[in-house]
């Protein structure tokens, strides 16, 4: 009888001391993903990694969903987080973080977001400068210039660059614009093509090869996740892809000047830290934008394209 007494009051000791550990944590941060993506989980990992090291691990519990690319999941998963009570929403992705706004709506819950190309253009902010609301973050809007600079220094002779894109998202067609104004600056011309399924990728691809020299890859969460149909189409046609982030790389993409989504995620938990350790007004925190890019380059691609690096280019490869 004595053996069965212990052994219950070591479970009970247990049961409490569980209880208490997941009560010990000052903040609750509901953080909703849009999708399965590595550019997105980096996104996630950095957050997590940075509120770690200006707070503790015991400081802050956190609520990690991921939406698997459904809105419908998306608002279940969002309401869920507002009846929670939680302090502070973390949206990675444009559709998370309108619909981490929308549920939040009325209530003191502070949203930020990640992973959104133009959150003036997805209604999140008024200003870049001024938020004005309960929502900032951060923006992984690409430097273009940049970007489509590295396509005429790898391949000098190309001129028509072809992009992909979903009609339904608003920040693939903000990217369109833009690489539409700025690519005349560098000598180049964009033929765009909209798609509004991944099974409209292969088609619509080699539509595209037959009447550009290369392809870029913008930050379309859509065109992203069909990288290996592209470059599946690109490669029987002999076409280099370039991307504007390393998150499907290893899949083929010859090279991109690519943000860091790591350290976007980073800067996302130091804007954690601000508004619920500091008490930052939410209202006038900046959204963040970053310039600075990492190149790689896949030699192994270029090899198979026959393409030439030339020594500046070889020169600035980072490593993965």
């Amino acid at each position: 009888m004595k053996k069965y007494t212990v052994i219950l009051l070591t479970m009970v000791m247990l049961l409490f001391t569980t209880a208490c550990s997941q009560n010990t944590a000052k903040y609750k941060i509901g953080v909703i993903q849009l999708a399965d993506h590595p550019s997105l989980d980096a996104a996630y990992e950095g957050m997590k990694q940075e509120l770690e090291t200006q707070l503790g691990s015991e400081t802050v519990s956190i609520d990690y969903q991921n939406a698997q690319g459904d809105l419908l999941n998306a608002d279940l998963i969002v309401n869920k987080f507002v009846s929670d009570k939680v302090d502070l929403i973390y949206a990675i992705g444009t559709n998370a973080a309108q619909a981490a706004m929308n549920a939040t709506s009325g209530t003191d819950i502070k949203v930020i977001f990640n992973a959104v190309t133009d959150p003036v253009a997805g209604a999140l902010v008024q200003t870049l400068e001024v938020p004005g609301g309960n929502v900032s973050g951060v923006s992984d809007m690409s430097p273009l210039e940049k970007q489509l600079g590295i396509i005429n220094e790898i391949t000098p002779n190309a001129k028509k660059v072809g992009v992909l894109y979903n009609i339904g998202e608003i920040n693939s067609q903000v990217q369109v614009d833009l690489l539409k104004q700025t690519a005349p600056k560098l000598g180049l011309e964009i033929v765009a093509k909209g798609i509004s399924n991944t099974m409209d990728v292969s088609t619509a691809a080699t539509q595209l090869a037959a009447d550009v020299d290369v392809f870029f890859n913008i930050t379309d969460n859509m065109v992203v996740a069909a990288t290996a149909t592209l470059i599946d189409v690109a490669n029987r046609s002999n076409k280099p892809v370039f991307a504007s982030e390393d998150g499907q790389f290893d899949q083929g993409i010859l090279a991109t000047a690519s943000l860091s989504y790591m350290t976007l995620g980073k800067q996302a938990g130091l804007m954690i830290y601000d508004i619920l350790e500091n008490g930052t007004d939410i209202t006038t925190l900046s959204v963040y934008q970053s310039k600075e890019t990492v190149l790689y380059v896949n030699q192994d691609v270029a090899i198979q394209l026959g393409i030439e690096l030339s020594e500046t280019v070889l020169a600035n490869i980072s490593e993965r």
